[in-house]
């Protein structure tokens, strides 16, 4: 008898699979509608290099203003026309001379979408919501500090990272 109510319960299940609507043909349709925006990569050039004149003896710091520093480094990022930007970088980077000696240097960094350097407005470390102009365009200037009282004579050279990404 038993064996008889294992059938049957089991026959009474695969009735309920089958009715269920998983497994019903229906005329009904779904329909998903796909979209893809497609974005341009972007493309960042240097355009002048960090320069630092005249550093006289005994002087302790060098200083640049990426606003109004002519010496301030120049980029140009280009991407997408109006696309929103988030701009990260690391504010801190050793200088090296090529011997054991080295120096920390503090980057600021300004931005604006016009190539104007006197209304670029300072960027933090970590900005969002910056936008490439009508022509896909954004303008980097860098500057920074740097302590050189206990510098060793030679030339010093680093790096600069940016990392500029679409949001």
């Amino acid at each position: 008898m038993s064996k008889a109510l294992l059938i049957a319960a089991i026959a009474a299940f695969c009735v309920f699979l089958w009715n269920t609507p998983a497994h019903c043909q229906s005329s009904d349709s779904i329909n998903i509608r796909v979209a893809a925006n497609v974005i341009k990569s972007i493309e960042l050039v240097t355009i002048r290099n960090m320069r630092v004149d005249n550093v006289q003896p005994g002087q302790k710091e060098i200083a640049l203003s990426p606003v109004t520093d002519s010496g301030a480094g120049k980029m140009i990022a280009r991407g997408t026309p109006g696309a929103q930007i988030r701009v990260s970088y690391f504010e801190e980077w050793q200088l090296n001379n090529g011997r054991s000696s080295s120096l920390t240097f503090r980057y600021r960094l300004a931005g604006n979408a016009e190539n104007k350097q006197n209304t670029a407005e300072l960027l933090l470390p970590d900005n969002r919501g910056l936008r490439f102009n009508k022509d896909g365009e954004f303008f980097f200037w860098v500057g920074g500090r740097v302590n050189i009282e206990n510098a060793q004579p030679g030339t010093y050279e680093g790096e600069f990272t940016i990392e500029i990404e679409y949001i």
